[in-house]
């Protein structure tokens, strides 16, 4: 049989998202075959770049030099109090102003229809905007209008999107969760009360992952904010990562993988 395709789900979580990305690292430097990608929010920014074909290391070096005031601003718009303007100009040039169907491998990612509350899958079209879409958190950032949908966050729907990897096609599926950030006890401002609420309500509409592995780095206490923090969170999804490759090369093996028949 030919060898399986993997997929790996990349799950939201704001900064501590960056863990994927040294879960990502990791995978690619031990040799792990990624035929497709998918993600949910801060997952999604780290699979579609992962995807347009983005230096890992770079990247990781390019994280530790941002804070929110180069990827946000505050707006005086009505659906909305920060926008994401820069992050999308940043993303059109990290991904080349790609559309999905222009990417090295497969990718795909949730965002969530603000007046349906359906799950929206993005897998065609600009990239950028597509990515935009999944991380807008309600309230906070300001939705972005696509194909006559209002779409927002897709963690709303779909934290860990390891279902919608093996629908598009993947054999052996790999997530990584970052699970939940602590809550806060100091409420300062309305974008804290907001995620502060969409937290808690992420809690109790969890769903299973159906992951052939699941990745879980140990975050700890690190916030969704901490950008400061950038190069422990990608350590901290190495090492899950590097204790989670014997498990992945059982599971590679038992599907025949790097064996062929005549």
């Amino acid at each position: 049989m030919p060898n399986p395709k993997v997929g790996v789900a990349l799950g939201s979580g704001a900064a501590r998202g960056l863990a994927n990305l040294g879960v990502l690292q990791v995978l690619h430097e031990e040799g792990i075959p990624i035929d497709l990608v998918t993600g949910t929010s801060a997952g999604a920014v780290i699979a579609c770049l992962y995807a347009a074909g983005s230096d890992l290391k770079l990247l990781g070096e390019m994280v530790e030099q941002l804070d929110w005031g180069d990827l946000t601003s505050w707006t005086l718009q009505r659906r909305g109090l920060v926008s994401s303007e820069k992050l999308h100009a940043m993303l059109r040039v990290l991904t080349r102003d790609a559309n999905f169907e222009d990417l090295d491998i497969p990718a795909a990612v949730v965002a969530t229809d603000l007046q349906t509350g359906e799950e929206v899958v993005l897998q065609s079209g600009p990239v950028a905007q597509a990515v935009q879409a999944s991380l807008s958190i309600p309230g906070v950032f300001v939705p972005v209008e696509l194909d006559g949908r209002l779409l927002v966050d897709g963690a709303l729907v779909n934290r860990v999107p390891a279902s919608l990897c093996r629908q598009i096609g993947a054999e052996l599926v790999i997530a990584v969760d970052v699970g939940f950030a602590p809550l806060r006890s100091h409420i300062r401002n309305l974008p804290d009360v907001i995620t502060q609420t969409i937290d808690i309500l992420s809690r109790q509409a969890s769903r299973s992952i159906e992951a052939d592995v699941l990745i879980t780095p140990d975050l700890g206490n690190v916030t969704l904010t901490q950008l400061n923090r950038s190069r422990e969170i990608i350590e901290m999804g190495r090492l899950a990562a590097l204790q989670s490759l014997d498990l992945i090369r059982d599971k590679l093996e038992a599907l025949n993988w790097g064996c062929s028949t005549s």
